[in-house]
This record gives C-alpha cells, structure tokens and sequence, in this order.
C-alpha cells in the first residue's frame, strides 16, 4: 500500500545536537548526517556561562555552515541553565533574553520551550507558564525569532491537547514531540494523533524520536514501539516548517541514518519498509 507521506512544506529536515560529534563530542560526524539544520540543546555545548553568553561556542558554530533551530534551557538541564515556567521567576525571562540574543547571533528563526514543571498546584504553573509566555512572546518579536512550545508527558504543563489553546497566537507556534505524545497515550490512553486533530494547524515544528512507551528513551525510528506508519500518515496533513530527529539512543548508528533517510526522502518503499520493522506492527488495513 503506497502511503502519501510526503511533507510539502518542510524547510529543512535535521537532528539534535546530541549527536552530532562535532558538537557534542557524542554520535555521527555531519559527513555521516548529512543534514543542514541542527537543534541546539544547552547541555551539549556550552553557550551560557556564568550567566554570559559564550562567544567562543558562537564562533565555532559559525563555521560549520549549517542553520540552526535552539532548545531553550529545560528545568533538568545537565548544563545548569535552567528555565521552569511554572515558577514566576525573573531569572526565567534574564535567560531566555540571552537564548533569543544567542539566536540572533546565529540567524535561529525557531526557538523551543517547554510549559512549566507541576509540583503543588496545576492551576498555578499554568498560569505561570502562560504569562511568562506571553512576556517573552513579545521580547522575542524584537529579535525575529517565533517561539514554538512543545507537548511533554507527566508533571508538566503541555501534556495534554486541549492545554494548548491559550499559548498559541501571538508568535507562539507549537512543537509536536511524537515520544512525548506516545508515552501519554500509552499511560492514559489519549490517542497520539489527536494533537495532529486539534493542533494540527498551528504545527510548526516537530520532534520526531521512538520509545517503548514506558520511559523517554528518544530511540531511532524503528527501535522502539510507535506506529510509524499511522503517525507518519497524520502529520502529512500539517504544514511543518521543521522536523527535528530528536534521537538520544541507538542500537545502531545507521538506524540514525535511516531514520534521516526515510524523511529526507518522502517516505519511499524502502523507507516504508525500514520504519515498519517497528516492534509495534499493525495490519496495513488499521490504517
């Protein structure tokens, strides 16, 4: 059955900076890649130190002739730069204006956030979460770079679809993470394509990566238990601008490759034969 996954309007398909050695010392060299576009993370190369921008990380980058999206710094970031936008905190905002400096420098259109953690009230960090977005919305229009908030799992605002509405407009777009949206359907039962349903017109951005359901392990496409070939049939339906292979984990690094491979290419007969060794096989007529 030939399966119309071709993504019409994507920019450019790239990969985390995780594995990308010349970045962060781990994973594939970009001759093995092959990819033009590289999300940044915080903990993979040092960008802000004491509280400075790191000019030397900024420079190096500059020579690698690549385009760059950035992650902005998580509340469990490795590096130390930490940003929780449940917590009604200055310090969030101070970081995110250098992150949005950091992306001037680096001609970066799309920056990444996450909603806030939940510790002792939902309702609070939401709020948090939605006027600290709303401040930084606006502080990033000055230096032309649109934010794109993604969907996680447990204990954090974003978790669910219908959380998304009141962060959207107002250049915030929205990041669709296929693991997260896979591990809330498996503990809650929450279809993963009704983000595609709801969201599907405010997706800019995508996070695709694999998992078994149960941890966030960001696997290859193919080594973990997503449904590839459903998933991949409701996001042709959207009109990405980016696809990020948010991978961390591999049992083989040309799985990496394939996994590139089978989006750079429009998902043709090959690909469709490799993503679908999946663990998690379905009858072609569940589709």
């Amino acid at each position: 059955m030939n399966i119309p996954i071709k993504f019409l309007w994507v920019q450019y398909i790239g990969v985390c900076s995780y594995i990308v050695k010349e970045i962060s010392g781990k994973g594939l060299e970009l001759e093995d890649l092959r990819v033009k576009l590289v999300e940044l993370g915080f903990s993979d190369i040092p960008l802000i130190k004491n509280e400075e921008i790191v000019k030397d990380s900024i420079e190096y980058l500059q020579t690698l002739n690549l385009k760059y999206t950035i992650h902005s710094p998580t509340s469990d970031e490795e590096c130390g730069v930490r940003v929780d936008l449940g917590v009604d905190n200055k310090n969030n905002i101070k970081i995110m204006e250098k992150v949005f400096k950091i992306a001037s420098l680096l001609d970066v259109r799309y920056v990444v956030v996450h909603g806030g953690d939940v510790n002792t009230s939902y309702y609070k960090a939401f709020i948090n979460t939605k006027n600290q977005l709303t401040k930084l919305s606006k502080m990033a229009e000055d230096y032309s770079v649109r934010l794109v908030i993604e969907n996680l799992s447990d204990n954090r605002v974003g978790a669910m679809p219908h959380e998304f509405m009141p962060f959207l407009g107002d250049n915030v777009g929205m990041v669709f993470d296929t693991g997260h949206a896979f591990l809330i359907q498996q503990k809650y039962g929450v279809d993963m394509r009704e983000y595609i349903r709801q969201l599907g017109s405010y997706i800019e951005h995508i996070h695709i990566h694999d998992n078994s359901g149960i941890t966030d392990e960001h696997l290859a496409l193919g080594e973990g238990s997503i449904n590839w070939k459903i998933i991949i049939k409701e996001l042709s339906k959207t009109n990405p601008k980016n696809i990020i292979l948010e991978i961390r984990r591999y049992s083989n690094p040309q799985n990496v490759v394939e996994s590139i491979n089978a989006l750079s290419n429009g998902f043709t007969k090959k690909a469709e034969r490799f993503i679908t060794q999946s663990k998690y096989n379905v009858n072609v007529a569940e589709i």
